[in-house]
């Protein structure tokens, strides 16, 4: 399969700069307004050193292709909310789902979590179905949540337990080397 998920270095700062800034990226995102590098790079210096927040880079044959990010890890509640994308343009078709896959395993199985939470800006509905795709249920919707450029938005609030992944898993028919 040749995919796997790493922790970031000093040497994906740029790359990150470069994905944050793309327009097709910062639509879905809470702040879609474009980056100042001085500003990535001390979210990036942060991001290296604050260990409450997990980032993975996500790779396919040694190429970055996208980001996986785990927020507000409750190690008591065994919960946390994730986000991630696909910057690499050409990525190979199915990137998304092997992505989604390797890291909701790496959230469930190796970080011990009970329970992710995704939340979608509401008219984002492409992410909104992938979370379906991957099991998520919706558990909430926050009418005119956040203001971006003077408008408010709705938030769509949705969960997958751990529980319920490996039903998930085998309905997508997903499988590691090495389980093949």
């Amino acid at each position: 399969m040749d995919y796997s998920l790493r922790e970031l270095t000093e040497k994906d700062k740029d790359i990150l700069f470069q994905w944050r800034n793309r327009k097709s990226i910062r639509i879905n995102m809470y702040n879609d307004q474009l980056i100042p590098y001085e500003r990535h790079c001390k979210w990036f210096a942060n991001v290296l050193q604050n260990h409450t927040d997990l980032y993975r880079l996500f790779i396919h044959q040694n190429m970055p292709l996208g980001l996986i990010s785990f927020h507000n890890i409750n190690q008591q509640n065994q919960t946390c909310s994730w986000g991630f994308y696909i910057g690499e343009k050409n990525a190979p078709k199915g990137a998304g789902t092997i992505m989604g896959c390797l890291a909701l395993d790496y959230a469930f199985y190796d970080l011990k979590i009970r329970k992710i939470i995704g939340e979608v800006l509401s008219f984002n509905k492409r992410s909104e179905r992938f979370h379906q795709k991957l099991g998520f249920i919706q558990e909430g919707f926050f009418k005119k949540e956040i203001c971006r450029n003077g408008q408010f938005i709705d938030v769509i609030r949705l969960a997958l337990f751990g529980e319920d992944w490996p039903i998930q898993k085998q309905q997508l028919n997903f499988h590691f080397p090495a389980e093949e």
